[in-house]
């Protein structure tokens, strides 16, 4: 397992789906899949299976640094099954050259970040490192040893655990260096809200699927309209390290 497992698995969305995710920056309102949504018997059976086929062992170099066909197969499986289970409910057919492409565009971001971070000096210290093992533990629900010990039977030794964090939070402090904060304004929340009630009103959905009252959902309306901020601002810094960079892709 290499450092870029982890950081890739909470960079890919921001910066391989970002187009996708940034035309419904609204918190989900319908009911849950099971009720709203269900699917029907044979559907498991049909569902699409990664298909790895035509990914070359050598997948991209970044400034000379490999992303290899191993690095591709453990993001795009780790990422497949999400949306294929949202192309699925939506209707929508899962186009997987599109998907390919994606992730490998990804994978050489989050290289060009990794590099950047180690060009900057950004690193983690080794306190950094122990709360940040214990805040992944946490939101799992499990203690630091727990978390470790799960991670092992998954094939991540603790070494392999720590380093990724490492590299994660590196990553992290070099984008939060770069690109800062973002905090929604009053007028940017409600004018998400009325976009949220039109487009329910659209639908003619039926009462048990109502919004809820601005005052209910603002919080949650607030932290996506921060992390669509956040996704089009790291998108525009890395356009910019790939502009510097020796890139080479060979699929």
């Amino acid at each position: 397992m290499n450092k870029k497992w982890m950081a890739s698995i909470v960079l890919i969305a921001s910066l391989s789906f970002m187009t996708a995710c940034s035309s419904s920056a609204k918190p989900e309102t319908s009911p849950s899949t099971s009720e709203s949504s269900p699917v029907s018997p044979g559907a498991e059976a049909t569902a699409p299976k990664p298909d790895l086929s035509g990914v070359p062992d050598l997948v991209a170099t970044v400034n000379g640094e490999k992303i290899s066909k191993a690095d591709f197969t453990r993001i795009y499986e780790g990422q497949f099954q999400q949306v294929a289970l949202q192309a699925q409910m939506s209707g929508q057919e899962l186009d997987q050259a599109q998907l390919k492409k994606q992730t490998a565009e990804g994978l050489v971001n989050t290289e060009l970040l990794i590099q950047q971070a180690a060009k900057e000096k950004i690193f983690a210290t080794p306190k950094d490192l122990e709360q940040a093992l214990a805040d992944v533990a946490k939101s799992n629900k499990m203690s630091s040893a727990e978390f470790l010990k799960s991670m092992e039977a998954q094939g991540l030794d603790e070494k392999s655990v720590r380093a990724q964090l490492r590299t994660q939070l590196e990553v992290e402090r070099l984008i939060a260096k770069e690109v800062g904060d973002f905090k929604p304004t009053e007028e940017e929340l409600k004018a998400a809200y009325d976009v949220l009630l039109q487009q329910q009103k659209a639908k003619g959905s039926p009462a048990n699927t109502e919004v809820p009252k601005f005052d209910q959902i603002k919080s949650e309306l607030g932290q996506q309209l921060k992390l669509q901020k956040e996704a089009a601002a790291v998108k525009a810094y890395v356009d910019k390290l790939r502009k510097g960079a020796e890139i080479k892709m060979y699929m």
